[in-house]
């Protein structure tokens, strides 16, 4: 059995990454269904790097955001539906889970946010 090195490690990492990064509309449809069976009707919105191909697989992160009335606000409970949305993924999948309340979207992300793809 051979020894992988770092280097070849790493190039399987980015080869494992960018299957996300050319797939994303595909992977974030499954997020969205996954969104929905937790916590209903949501709005699911791809922003970011990824939709400028200004990206690098590696470093990069695939910015999803969720809106929901649903949104849990305590950290806490955002990370257990966020790591529930995501459990069909590898660890090392390269999605941001940003899981907010339609009042946090208008008030914050709206301002900021001017190219997206909704799901």
């Amino acid at each position: 059995m051979d020894k992988m090195t770092l280097v070849d490690i790493q190039k399987e990492i980015k080869e494992e990454r960018e299957k996300y990064f050319k797939n994303f509309l595909v992977y974030a449809k499954q997020i969205k269904e996954m969104a929905v069976k937790i916590l209903g009707g949501c709005r699911v919105l791809v922003f970011g790097s990824v939709l400028t191909a200004d990206y690098h697989p590696v470093l990069s992160d695939i910015d999803i955001l969720i809106i929901s009335p649903a949104a849990a606000e305590r950290p806490r409970e955002k990370s257990k539906i966020k790591n529930q949305i995501l459990s069909g993924f590898d660890f090392g999948n390269p999605f941001e889970i940003h899981l907010i309340s339609p009042e946090e979207y208008e008030e914050w992300y709206s301002k900021f946010i001017h190219q997206k793809i909704e799901i």
